[in-house]
Formats: structure tokens, sequence, C-alpha cells
């Protein structure tokens, strides 16, 4: 499921959409990961893949991502590509929980 065409990119291919590029960025408020997924040959953004909790702690190199809802089978996607691991922590945020994943090492 894994791809590292170019570079040291993250392609993850998602049922739904294909290719889809991993973008790291940064929230500004705690200045916590977030990652964007785009479409590989449109450049056209798909998905956020984290969420943004400036009232909770994270370790570093941790972040939060919402696995409910619209993005309950990329965050799937995401996860089967080997490039994250589920560090097993869990948020409660509204009616849900946001998984607290940081980035698999070993890719």
């Amino acid at each position: 499921m894994m791809q590292k065409p170019r570079g040291d990119e993250m392609i993850v291919k998602t049922k739904q959409f294909g290719s889809a590029e991993v973008c790291q960025q940064r929230y500004a408020e705690p200045n916590s990961i977030a990652l964007v997924l785009q479409d590989c040959n449109s450049g056209e953004r798909i998905a956020v893949l984290t969420v943004n909790l400036p009232e909770r702690d994270l370790e570093p190199g941790e972040f939060f991502v919402k696995t409910w809802s619209e993005n309950e089978q990329i965050a799937a996607d995401c996860l089967a590509s080997g490039f994250f691991v589920d560090t097993g922590k869990r948020v409660p945020t509204g009616w849900v929980e946001a998984q607290v994943w940081k980035f698999n090492k070993d890719t």
C-alpha cells in the first residue's frame, strides 16, 4: 500500500481517491502538525487528516487524527499505508474521539 516515488514524499493509495500525497503543515496554535492529502494528478485538496485540539497536550511528534465522518475511509487508508502508527491514545472531542498517531520511523 505504501509508495515513495519521489524523494521523501508520502504517497498513500486511497480506495476513494486513488493516489494522494500527504503534505505536512502546521496549525497556528499551538504549532501542532497538520496533514493535508492532495490528489497526485491534479494537486487538489482531498482531505485534512488531522484535527486541531489546542486545549489538549501531545507528546513530540504526535498529532490528532480525525477518523470519523467523511474521514473514516481515508484515515483507514492512511494507517494501512505504513507511514503512520496509532499510539492507542484517544482524546474525547464532542461526541467522538480523536486518535493520536505519530509517524512510523521505519518508513
